[in-house]
C-alpha cells in the first residue's frame, strides 16, 4: 500500500495541498487545485513576473528564449530536485529548454521511476522508424 503524502502548493504564500497525478505512485502536483482552475491566472503572472532565473546564465549556459511572451513556457523547477521539497527558497522558475537542460546535467531525473518517453511516443504508433 503507497502512503499518501499531503504536499503544499508551490505558489508563494499559498499553504492549500496539491492533489495526486496517480494514488499508485504518490505522484504530487504542483500547484493546489484552485491554482489550476481559477486561480490559474495567478500562476501565470507570478511566473511572468520571475521570468527564466538563467537569463543572466546562472547555470552556466546562456538562456535560448530572450523574449518571454508566453507563460506557458515557463515551469517551476525545484533547486534540489526533489519535487517534494515545496520550500521558496527551492523553486525557482526556468524556460522549459533551460529546465530540461538543467534536470538532465544536475540528474534529477535519476532516482525517479518513470516510463521513457520515447517508449510512449513509439508506442503511438505516431512514427515510424
Amino acid at each position: 500500500m503507497v502512503t499518501l503524502k499531503h504536499m503544499k502548493c508551490s505558489m508563494p504564500n499559498c499553504s492549500n495541498t496539491v492533489g495526486q497525478h496517480s494514488k499508485t505512485t504518490n505522484k504530487n502536483k504542483q500547484v493546489c487545485s484552485a491554482h489550476r482552475t481559477h486561480k490559474k491566472l495567478e500562476v501565470d503572472n507570478w511566473k511572468m513576473q520571475q521570468g527564466c532565473a538563467n537569463h543572466n546564465h546562472h547555470y552556466g549556459f546562456p538562456c535560448v528564449c530572450s523574449t518571454i511572451i508566453e507563460p506557458a513556457t515557463l515551469e517551476i523547477n525545484h533547486i534540489d530536485g526533489n519535487n517534494g521539497n515545496r520550500d521558496p527558497s527551492n523553486i525557482e522558475v526556468l524556460c522549459a529548454m533551460c529546465h530540461r537542460v538543467v534536470t538532465l546535467r544536475e540528474k534529477h531525473h535519476l532516482g525517479q521511476k518513470t516510463e521513457d518517453r520515447r517508449t510512449k511516443l513509439a508506442d503511438t504508433g505516431l512514427f515510424v522508424y
